[in-house]
């Protein structure tokens, strides 16, 4: 055991973004595309790539707001890659975890965020009978159903323990329910809770011994995606999750070509009463109103956008609370992405979080001529 842990710390970060562009053909389809079934697909799948991604709201007894991040990754190696001479990947590593932290402390305007994988030594794993993933000490389990979830994770100085309880069903994204096309990195299943009602606990100034913990409530959205997608091929995407006052969500992403220009996008609408519409990259348009470059990637991102569905009424202006909330996670997922708290504001009020991916291989151009550069 000591020397397979040994062999697994020493091998490449790289590797995890490698593994997912050499699957063989065979591997990339574990299994036929069929219909989404809850609560059975909420666990976890025997799928190359898998992940479950939180973002949320939270708001103190003091009336301080703060915006979080919590998201697993799971990554199969596949057969017929090895890693030294004749030595395949999975004889290492039967699966990789990674784990991502973020916390964005808007009264303080600080932004804290902590990362972990199994590749350093960490133990990680997750269950195909329910919903429960984990890195280490950080978590997401399902209580008894998928619709009431507990999430617990630290570093960088922030702690949160918090129940999550859905309002509404699980959204199915994508023109077939649940199943979503990621243009030319293929298909997932994509799988929403869009609006959450949190309580629980957020440990700020936390030492190596303790935090200063304090009652939170807010609301969150869960996403749950898995397949034989691959992210190579395309040079990023755009995500934005909005949560509407008036008790509606919209979910939409762009994926960008290499060559510039987009490869694809699509969203979903949700009702008040719950039902999720899909809209297709004619049914929207979002336009960058700037830009903002990092001191610390030199990145270059898109930075506050004018986003508008005409057959649901959306004309909002969407603002991050911070510009800096930009997570370098090179070592971990070979990826350098912004995760953004931000505000809507318009025709509808909101909050949400927005996801910048690659910005730092393929920096944004602001348009001269001031032409969207969506659909």
């Amino acid at each position: 055991m000591c020397a397979r842990r040994l062999l697994l710390l020493a091998v490449p970060t790289l590797l995890l973004v490698t593994l997912t562009a050499c699957v063989p053909s065979v591997y990339r389809h574990p299994y036929p595309v069929r219909p989404v079934t809850l609560p059975r697909d909420a666990a976890a799948h025997a799928a190359p790539i898998e992940w479950w991604y939180y973002s949320g709201h939270l708001v103190d007894p003091q009336g301080h707001h703060y915006g979080f991040e919590l998201t697993f990754f799971k990554l199969y190696p596949p057969p017929g890659v090895n890693l030294i001479g004749p030595i395949p990947a999975y004889a290492l590593m039967e699966k990789v975890y990674v784990g991502h932290f973020a916390v964005t402390d808007v009264a303080r305007q600080r932004f804290a965020s902590a990362q972990r994988s199994t590749v350093w030594g960490y133990q990680g794993g997750s269950s195909m009978d329910r919903y429960r993933v984990y890195v280490a000490d950080w978590s997401a389990e399902a209580l008894g159903s998928p619709d009431h979830q507990h999430i617990q994770a630290g570093g960088d100085g922030y702690r949160i323990d918090l129940t999550l309880t859905s309002q509404k069903p699980p959204a199915l994204n994508g023109a077939t329910p649940g199943i979503q096309s990621m243009g030319p990195g293929g298909t997932s299943y994509y799988v929403s809770h869009t609006r959450m009602a949190v309580n629980g606990t957020l440990g700020v100034d936390c030492g190596f011994l303790a935090c200063r913990d304090q009652k939170v409530t807010g609301q969150a959205w869960e996403d749950h995606q898995w397949g034989d997608f691959q992210m190579t091929g395309y040079a990023g995407w755009d995500w934005f999750s909005l949560q509407f006052s008036d008790d509606t969500e919209l979910m939409l992403y762009l994926i960008r070509g290499e060559k510039g220009g987009l490869a694809t996008a699509a969203g979903s609408f949700v009702t008040k009463d719950g039902r999720t519409v899909h809209l297709t990259k004619q049914d929207f348009r979002v336009t960058p109103t700037g830009s903002w470059t990092s001191p610390s990637t030199g990145a270059v991102y898109p930075m506050g956008w004018r986003v508008r569905v005409p057959r649901y009424g959306i004309d909002v202006k969407v603002a991050p609370v911070m510009k800096d909330q930009e997570m370098n996670t090179r070592s971990t997922t070979h990826i350098v992405y912004w995760e953004g708290d931000v505000r809507a504001s318009g025709t509808k009020a909101g909050e949400g979080y927005v996801e910048l991916t690659n910005y730092d291989r393929y920096p944004y151009e602001p348009p001269v001529s001031g032409a969207a550069t969506s659909p």
